[in-house]
């Protein structure tokens, strides 16, 4: 039936893949093939400190921000392309389920999205993310839930063309615990779509730990490829 829906789409209201212009509803299938996920333990270098101490916070991205993956995430976030939410929950899952343990529920704690991007995009992008890769986990038997634990402590200054230490200045204190709701007694996974420095996760993490409630580990989507490494 979809192999129908596609072109029937196309011919009716000009859909195209998000990335190579070919007939499709989101992705076409070779694209949506390139993005299979491939998580693996990824640390921002330099590794911020509050990733490290008092115990280590492991970040794993289900694959690399470049070429496809990076489009399809620009088309997703900058572009407005909020279907292809939908292909993207899958990465992030799959770095979720790097991080779970038999019989052991999880709670997704999405980074916070500040007012301004929350206007531009007309929603927040990240907290739907979460909400759709926690159905996709429930459905494969692992107790997943979102909560929106943390919200905006103060104004950020734009990220774009910062570097690791302004990154890390900016956003330092910039989280504050909301509600603690789906908190106790689960591992808490801080999830994001990309991470860069490291300094937005970072922050989650000292907000969180501050309130006693120090995540078990990060899941994105993806990161940028100068990322890897080992912690320092």
């Amino acid at each position: 039936m979809r192999d129908l829906l596609t072109p029937a789409a196309d011919l009716l209201l000009g859909a195209r893949c998000a990335d190579c212009g070919r007939p499709a509803l989101k992705l076409c299938r070779a694209c949506g093939e390139a993005i299979r996920p491939l998580p693996a333990i990824t640390w921002p270098q330099p590794c911020p400190r509050g990733l490290r101490q008092p115990s280590r916070v492991v970040p794993i991205a289900a694959g690399v921000n470049a070429d496809l993956l990076q489009r399809v995430l620009v088309a997703w976030k900058e572009a407005g392309n909020t279907g292809l939410t939908s292909m993207l929950d899958h990465l992030l899952a799959a770095a979720v389920v790097e991080h779970t343990r038999p019989g052991r529920p999880v709670t997704l704690v999405p980074v916070p999205t500040s007012r301004r991007s929350r206007r531009a995009r007309g929603c927040d992008l990240v907290d739907e993310l979460a909400h759709s890769a926690a159905r996709l986990l429930r459905g494969v038997g692992i107790e997943a839930r979102v909560a929106q634990a943390l919200r905006p402590a103060r104004a950020t200054a734009d990220q774009a063309g910062l570097g690791a230490t302004a990154r890390a200045r900016n956003l330092h204190g910039a989280f504050r615990l909301h509600s603690a709701r789906w908190l106790t007694d689960r591992d808490i996974l801080v999830v994001d779509d990309i991470l860069t420095t490291g300094a937005t996760v970072a922050e989650a993490v000292r907000a969180l730990s501050a309130a006693g409630h120090r995540p078990a580990g990060i899941a994105v989507v993806a990161a940028t490829p100068r990322n890897a490494g080992h912690p320092r």
